[in-house]
């Protein structure tokens, strides 16, 4: 799969103020939703309410974490697939450190903030701003999101507002010099119910659902990205598949940060089909399952993505 060929995505763009107004522009707003889950798996929210001001401070203070000297940053290293605060880089034989990344958990906040790098001085303060808005979005979302499925917009908000949210941030090099395009974080979907998405620049692609290539995602001004997850993937049934994506670097000046906040339930937290949405029509196509369980997966080396081992073969049994 892929091409050296440059597609654009056009990612539908959600007026989230719009869900405020009377009747009949919510529905219109829900089913903008519903389309965009089905056909492209990403869309992108304005008039989210999260402040400019918050998303710039946010990439700035990472720019400057990820700035700092090796040996700080190694600090927080770790090869434990739990840890609530995790530095690593990923390499590529050919072209050294791919990129840099660190991954926080971010709920309960003062479970964990303690735990967060203290350098930049305020890194703790700009990034707990920044996590604590994403997460009251994505609840939002997931609210909205649940009435495109014909539930109720409450359904499983106690569990998602309990939920573990883990943030990762990223940060690729660009490639000085050169017209080539190296894959940074290789194809892949979120195992979350969305993941909201900031990205300083170009480097995010998708893989578009009907001519099955990959599609740059545009950087939209204030603006902000929400994926479909595995997790709203066995919710729905697979009404709603998870986005498949990848990051690639480019040749240019600026290095790219993206910060992904990732909402799930809680770690033993089983999620299975809503039981609206399986019938005799649409049977049930996957197992519940968990973030632990998903966790044990990655840590084994599985290479098969995690939503494909909790889907259900209903298949006739052999005579």
């Amino acid at each position: 799969m892929g091409s050296s060929t440059d597609y654009n995505m056009l990612v539908p763009i959600i007026d989230l103020s719009l869900l405020q107004k009377d009747h009949q522009t919510r529905s219109l707003v829900i089913n903008q939703i519903r389309e965009s889950c089905r056909t492209a798996g990403i869309f992108a929210v304005i008039n989210h309410g999260i402040p400019e001001t918050i998303a710039e401070e946010a990439l700035t203070v990472n720019k400057n974490f990820f700035n700092l000297p090796l040996n700080i940053k190694e600090e927080f290293f770790s090869p434990d697939m739990y840890k609530p605060v995790k530095y690593g880089t990923n390499q590529g034989e050919a072209h050294g450190i791919l990129w840099e990344y660190l991954k926080l958990y971010s709920h309960p906040f003062e479970k964990f903030v303690d735990l967060w790098p203290k350098s930049p001085p305020d890194y703790r303060e700009i990034m707990g701003n920044c996590t604590m808005e994403m997460r009251k979005l994505s609840i939002q979302i997931c609210g909205a999101i649940m009435e495109s499925l014909d539930l109720e917009a409450t359904y499983l908000k106690a569990e998602i507002e309990k939920g573990v949210q883990m943030v990762a941030i990223n940060s690729y090099s660009s490639i000085s010099g050169s017209n080539m395009k190296i894959i940074g974080a290789s194809q892949h979907s979120d195992f979350s119910v969305i993941t909201l998405l900031l990205q300083s620049s170009l480097g995010l692609q998708v893989m578009d659902k009907n001519d099955k290539k990959w599609k740059s995602v545009p950087v939209i001004k204030g603006a902000l990205l929400v994926l479909v997850g595995d997790l709203l993937e066995v919710l729905s049934n697979g009404e709603y598949k998870a986005v498949l994506h990848r990051a690639i670097r480019t040749s240019g000046n600026d290095t790219r940060l993206s910060i992904a906040s990732f909402q799930s339930l809680e770690m033993d937290e089983i999620l299975e089909p809503a039981m609206k949405l399986v019938n005799e029509d649409h049977p049930e196509q996957y197992r519940g399952c968990c973030l632990r369980d998903y966790l044990k997966h990655r840590a084994s080396g599985e290479s098969k993505p995690f939503v494909e081992t909790v889907k259900i073969t209903n298949s006739a049994t052999i005579q």
